[in-house]
């Protein structure tokens, strides 16, 4: 007896062995086959996504060819400095005797931004002096008066002095500047490398300078010193054009926060390094800045920002 039942419990674990033996085959073959499945949907999906891709290559070489071939067949741009480049616009201005010769006055001034000390090279900013003179101009029929903070020689201020007649308008002109530099004290850490290099090769003492470049303007008044100490020591009851151009941002914006609610309905506020990469700071305050006086800040292709105060 003893023999049958352990003959018995042999083949039954035999048979146990075999079935688990059997099982795990079946299981190896489903699960083999599900992969295989898996491989064979992934790479259908591969080559979908390498046709699509390849299309889209494809469009973006004809558009690359179309864009060629227009720019080609339009010649040369019709305005091409300053980090701007133009097609097909009208650029007239630049051929008005009166915007250069107020351009020319500007260009004229002394200055050593963008050229050797005592060199008479053209820097070529004529959009950039354009909008100021288009802000220049709108300004002269508001009441109030003009004022900039970041003068230097006079590039820009003295270009719409010339180009609006402002010894006919009635109005002062307050000219806020170092007249030496920018203020390292005020600069912060990311823009010492930019303001350092601009202090050794484009800004020397010009106070005299400007002094004699403005004389022709009798209600042009020289500020000299810091921004903001030197605001509150003038009094200018309205504002009807700001231009602000102090490449840093601590006093750009004690600037536009000081005028702001000096400024009448429908000044222009012109900021010239608004739009430039490498004033993004600037840009992030002045941003700031109209986010809480519910206006917005219009980011101009020559690199200015330009906002109208409501």
């Amino acid at each position: 007896m003893r023999e049958v039942l352990r003959s018995l419990v042999a083949r039954s674990a035999k048979r146990t062995v075999r079935r688990g033996w059997d099982g795990a085959k079946a299981r190896a073959v489903a699960l083999g086959e599900r992969r295989s499945d898996q491989r064979d949907g992934r790479d259908e999906r591969l080559i979908e996504q390498n046709r699509r891709l390849r299309e889209q290559n494809s469009r973006f070489k004809d558009q690359n060819r179309k864009l060629h071939s227009t720019l080609g067949s339009a010649g040369p741009p019709a305005y091409n400095a300053d980090g701007l480049a133009v097609w097909g616009k009208d650029v007239t201005f630049l051929r008005d005797p009166s915007f250069i010769r107020a351009y020319r006055r500007g260009m004229d001034s002394g200055h050593s931004i963008g050229r050797e000390k005592d060199s008479d090279a053209d820097i070529h900013v004529e959009w950039r002096v354009h909008v100021a003179c288009w802000a220049g101009w709108h300004a002269r029929h508001l009441p109030g008066h003009f004022v900039e903070c970041g003068v230097n020689t006079g590039i820009f201020s003295l270009a719409v002095c010339d180009h609006i007649d402002f010894n006919a308008t009635g109005k002062d002109f307050f000219l806020f500047d170092t007249f030496e530099g920018i203020p390292e004290e005020q600069m912060a850490v990311e823009e010492k490398d930019l303001g350092l290099e601009a202090n050794r090769v484009a800004y020397d003492e010009c106070y005299e300078l400007a002094r004699r470049n403005f004389a022709p303007f009798p209600r042009a008044r020289l500020v000299r010193g810091q921004v903001p100490e030197t605001l509150g020591t003038v009094t200018i009851d309205e504002v009807c054009y700001l231009s602000i151009d102090m490449n840093i941002a601590e006093p750009e914006l004690a600037a536009i926060e000081w005028f702001w609610d000096r400024l009448v309905s429908g000044a222009p506020v012109l900021l010239d390094d608004y739009g430039w990469s490498v004033h993004a700071l600037q840009r992030k305050r002045m941003d700031e800045f109209a986010s809480s006086r519910g206006v917005s800040i219009a980011n101009l292709p020559t690199g200015q920002g330009l906002l109208l105060k409501p």
